[in-house]
C-alpha cells in the first residue's frame, strides 16, 4: 500500500493530472462552443423556413 500512495503523490502524476484537467476544460469549452451553434444553426433554419412559407405580401 505504501508504494501506491508514493507513486499517487508523485510529481509526475501531479503533472498529468494537471494536463488532463486542461485538456478536459478545454474540451467542455468546444462542447459549449458547438453546442451554441448548432442551436443558432437550428434557429437561423427555423427563422429561414418561417420567411419562406409565409405569403409574400402584395404592396
Amino acid at each position: 500500500m505504501i508504494g501506491a500512495r508514493m507513486l499517487m503523490e508523485s510529481p509526475a502524476i501531479d503533472a498529468e493530472l494537471l494536463a488532463l484537467k486542461k485538456r478536459v476544460d478545454e474540451l467542455e469549452n468546444q462542447v459549449r462552443t458547438l453546442t451554441a451553434a448548432g442551436l443558432a444553426l437550428a434557429r437561423g433554419l427555423e427563422n429561414l423556413q418561417r420567411a419562406t412559407t409565409r405569403p409574400a405580401s402584395t404592396g
